[in-house]
């Protein structure tokens, strides 16, 4: 997750407070939709998951999901949410082109949590939630002949997604930069992940948000004209429709033009937002109580029981800076849960050896992870599940003692790391296993330093980097019968002696 800051940024952060609010929109990963027993599955045939109730035909009734209900309390509670014992739903009214009903059945008043937070290690700072509410998602429209509404020659309806449980979080305007606005939303998306409520593919439309923007002059009290982007679905244009809406209300402020309060998109062909409509307050959608649903009951015993009790992504992260681990670092472990527990347990296994003072183990199993395993995981030549622990931790002190043969390590790895290898068996049978024969290696040192008269020549000339050619040249053919710092030191003593 590399973002690319932006110099005019700071300009106009001289004279102006950015302020950013985050609506972001999250799919359930549930069995079912919201209110319906349709299946939740974003690749089956258009319109081929649907029945009355989620095509909102007359006489039909919802019916609560209370997996969905699980999933959202698990989900809030991470984010130290306060989960209320009593909500209710709302039907939002609304011309809706891919909801049936036309409306959408919503909270407003009574949202099932409320406040909470999220920090930013990056940042360091925390960013506050207003609330979190559940609510339908609607279907999906498919644009023919161009990418928005604009160009395209006619729009396909796609219902299999109406109906889809979904979690909106909304945060308090405390963003103060594009940058923050990526970090909260990777951060989000990453504990939708570890507490397994969702899949967030950003592709998928399982995860996705809307931005409102506005400048403040320095000292002011009051806030700008807020202007809210629509549907955003990645991190990349999520920092770029933001850079682009703050430059463009800066020029319009300069100008001494009025700021429109509206909803405008983000068209990533031009880079540019375009507007859509003006901005509708709550009153537009005239929300009233759901007739059909009874209002939500939830016991403390129940939301106590629901709470997620493992650890946040936030809780690894401040763990691993007492491990001196740089935030590069971190990040490539938590980007994958699984990747993050296998470390956990390798660390476990390799903290029981003893080593030098100079010795961190959590830098050297990352070490390993972010260069051997990352390139076997990365070309698909074994899965994380197919992994040995108790393999990895081994290959990772051999690595640190340096008893372990690295010329042609990475030929072996694959079978080295894989679940039934006899790690002891193969290493020895591959002789892999450092075991020194200093006798041979002055021998070797001594033919090796006849064999090559310009490299000697060149080092005596105060060539540094003959020295690495020597080692090599006697590693060839002394492979795991010496430690190439043996190698060296022999070789550096036969030099000072010539």
């Amino acid at each position: 997750m590399k973002i690319k800051e932006d110099n005019k940024l700071h300009e106009i952060q001289k004279e102006y407070d950015i302020i950013i609010g985050l609506e972001v929109h999250i799919e359930l990963s549930t069995e079912k939709k919201l209110f319906c027993n349709c299946k939740n599955e974003f690749t089956l045939e258009p319109n081929k998951n649907v029945c009355p109730v989620c095509l909102g035909l007359p006489g039909s009734l919802p019916v609560i999901n209370f997996q969905a209900i699980e999933y959202f309390i698990r989900f809030a509670s991470a984010l130290n949410c306060e989960i209320q014992n009593h909500s209710k739903f709302d039907r939002k009214n609304y011309f809706y082109p891919d909801m049936p009903k036309n409306y959408q059945i919503s909270q407003y008043d009574l949202p099932l949590a409320l406040k909470g937070y999220l920090f930013l290690p990056k940042a360091n700072k925390y960013v506050y939630l207003r609330r979190i509410h559940l609510e339908e998602d609607t279907g999906k429209s498919i644009h023919i002949g161009g990418d928005n509404l604009r160009e395209a020659h006619w729009t396909l309806l796609n219902y299999n997604r109406a109906g889809v449980p979904l979690i909106e979080i909304v945060t308090e305007p405390v963003i103060n930069s594009p940058e923050e606005a990526v970090e909260f939303l990777y951060l989000l998306r990453l504990t939708a992940l570890y507490t397994k409520i969702s899949d967030v593919k950003m592709e998928e439309g399982s995860l996705r948000c809307d931005a409102n923007i506005s400048l403040k002059p320095k000292d002011f009290q009051t806030l700008g004209t807020k202007v809210e982007i629509k549907n955003i679905n990645s991190f990349r244009f999520l920092y770029r429709a933001l850079v682009y809406e703050i430059e463009r209300q800066y020029n319009l402020l300069k100008q001494g033009k009025e700021i429109i309060q509206e909803t405008r998109g983000w068209d990533e062909k031009t880079q540019t937002t375009y507007s859509m409509r003006s901005k509708e307050e709550s009153h537009d959608y005239r929300y009233f109580p759901e007739p059909d649903l009874l209002p939500l009951n939830i016991s403390k015993d129940i939301i106590n029981n629901l709470s997620f009790k493992n650890q946040t992504p936030i809780d690894f992260y401040i763990s691993y800076l007492k491990h001196n681990l740089t935030h590069e670092e971190i990040l490539f472990l938590l980007d994958s849960q699984e990747l993050n527990d296998l470390y956990n347990q390798v660390v476990n296994l390799v903290q029981n050896y003893a080593f030098n003072n100079n010795f961190n183990s959590y830098k050297e199993v990352v070490k390993f992870f972010k260069t051997d395993l990352a390139y076997l995981l990365n070309e698909n030549l074994i899965n994380i599940a197919d992994l040995s622990i108790k393999n990895i931790a081994k290959i990772i002190i051999l690595l640190v003692n340096k008893e372990i043969n690295t010329v042609n390590l990475k030929d072996h790895l694959i079978n080295l790391v894989k679940k039934g290898t006899d790690i002891d068996n193969y290493l020895e049978n591959n002789n892999l296993i450092i075991r020194e024969d200093i006798n041979l290696v002055k021998e070797i040192v001594d033919k090796v330093i006849r064999d090559n008269p310009q490299a000697v020549k060149d080092y005596k000339e105060g060539k540094e980097k003959a020295i690495s050619f020597l080692i090599g040249q006697a590693m060839k053919e002394i492979k795991s019968k010496a430690k190439p710092e043996t190698v060296k030191n022999i070789i550096l003593n036969k030099l000072a002696n010539l």
